[in-house]
């Protein structure tokens, strides 16, 4: 609380005594305290604002080494903080160099952050992208295979020294057997690698 809208509560200005703010803050929980103010359900709050407005003033009058209030500083103009980034959607539609691995990993040429963020992107628009963890470096992405059946894709990052690997395992949601992934991760890396345009 600042010390304009404090001294505003207590209804001093500056100026004021050390004994005339205590005086005003007696006034006020005197007739705000809960145990007076009876069922009045504004009343607790009313209380605790006063006590938060006394408390400031206090802290400014012992700052201050002063007996009287002095005049609030008008406090710097407040400039808009620079807009937050909204992971993972500030991703942008640049190619990531990717290539498949092993037939289940893809190398991303790029540290763990934004390798999850690119890949992120990929699997929302090869599959749904049905949960996501990227403290733990952890993606699924549900996917239909036509004329097949609709399969879980769970990826894992793992950062080495130069680049991502990405383990990928899928898994049938259907009553039908899990197809094989090679098509889900040639899918992965030409998003990465030639995304697809936002339309």
């Amino acid at each position: 609380m600042d010390t304009r809208e404090a001294l505003g509560i207590l209804g001093i200005s500056p100026g004021a005594t050390v004994e005339e703010v205590r005086a005003a803050y007696l006034r006020l929980i005197r007739d705000r305290h809960p145990d007076v103010a009876g069922s009045d359900p504004t009343a607790t709050r009313e209380a605790a604002r006063v006590t938060q407005a006394y408390a400031a003033v206090r802290a400014v009058l012992t700052a201050a080494g002063s007996a009287t209030v002095p005049e609030p500083t008008t406090p710097p103009p407040q400039t808009a903080p620079p807009a937050a980034k909204r992971w993972p959607f500030d991703a942008t539609d640049d190619p990531t160099a990717a290539e498949s691995v092993d037939g289940d990993t893809i190398a991303i040429d790029a540290p763990p952050p934004e390798a999850f963020a690119a890949l992120f992107e990929a699997a929302g628009r090869v599959g749904h992208v049905a949960y996501f963890d990227r403290q733990l470096g952890i993606l699924e992405t549900v996917v239909r295979f036509e004329g097949g059946p609709t399969c879980s894709v769970l990826i894992t990052l793992q950062g080495r020294a130069h680049h991502t690997d990405a383990f990928c395992t899928m898994e049938s949601i259907e009553a039908a057997p899990t197809p094989p992934i090679g098509p889900v991760i040639a899918a992965l890396v030409e998003e990465l690698v030639n995304p697809t345009p936002e339309r």
